[in-house]
């Protein structure tokens, strides 16, 4: 082989590679785009996991009730805004409605999984929602996995992720308001985890000497075997509005 032929193969050996890669990273481009919102995966279907929301509001009135009201809080301080179950700030509000709204079923062990946005702040004040697991009938009463802004300083156990008022969350990286992020709250038995974007940052065991010890020291105190019930609902806690959930989906664990 001579010099020119030598360097016309390496030539068209270069551009065979360059053109694999720039397929290479076309596939790959497409394979890392979101999926669509409010949908369970195949991998989500085989585990038996139900999708509480679907991008409607029929799916909500089907899934959720009011705490008090079963059709007022939904239909006024809730909306569907962008595929996601939107809590406006409560001045934005036809008659400045305010309610919280819980799953229709009770769960005594569970797997359950969203999506929330915070708004960006305004006026100098920062969201602040929860979502309460084992709360009771008819009460905005239950254990809750702080929402607030993961930048903004609190004190106590008052934090995004924390187990409110009661128990501190071990890391807290989150994405700013406006953008997506992730909860997972796990529930097995007596055994509590919290997951934020896919860490987890808290267990705890609800019959545990820690968990009870955190009880003495808080609001809860005076409440006879507070966070003990066997089951309970799932709450999205409306604190003044101004947050966003979507891909609300749970599984069912058995002991």
């Amino acid at each position: 082989m001579n010099a020119i032929e030598f360097k016309l193969r390496a030539s068209a050996s270069i551009l065979v590679v360059l053109a694999i890669t720039a397929a290479c990273a076309n596939a790959g481009g497409k394979s890392i785009q979101p999926e669509k919102p409010n949908a369970l995966t195949k991998k989500e279907i085989a585990q038996g996991f139900e999708l509480l929301f679907d991008g409607t509001l029929e799916s909500v009135q089907r899934n959720f009730k009011g705490v008090t009201d079963d059709n007022k809080a939904i239909n006024t301080a809730w909306i569907i805004r962008d595929d996601a179950i939107y809590n406006p700030p409560k001045n934005k509000r036809p008659e400045n409605i305010s309610g919280s709204i819980v799953t229709k079923k009770q769960y005594a062990g569970f797997d359950f999984r969203l999506d929330y946005k915070l708004d960006p702040m305004s006026d100098g004040k920062t969201v602040n929602s929860g979502i309460k697991y084992f709360a009771y009938p008819g009460k905005e009463l239950g254990l809750e996995y702080q929402l607030f802004n993961a930048d903004v300083k609190v004190e106590g156990p008052h934090a995004l992720a924390d187990l409110y008022d009661l128990l501190p969350a071990n890391s807290r990286k989150a994405n700013p308001p406006g953008k997506w992020n992730t909860v997972r709250i796990v529930a097995k038995g007596s055994l509590i985890e919290h997951y934020l974007n896919g860490v987890k940052v808290l267990q705890y065991e609800r019959a545990g000497e820690q968990f009870r010890a955190a009880v003495a020291k808080s609001k809860f105190k005076d409440l006879d075997n507070f966070g003990q019930a066997q089951q309970g609902h799932i709450l999205l806690q409306d604190h003044g509005g101004g947050i966003a959930f979507r891909n609300i989906r749970i599984r069912v664990l058995k002991d």
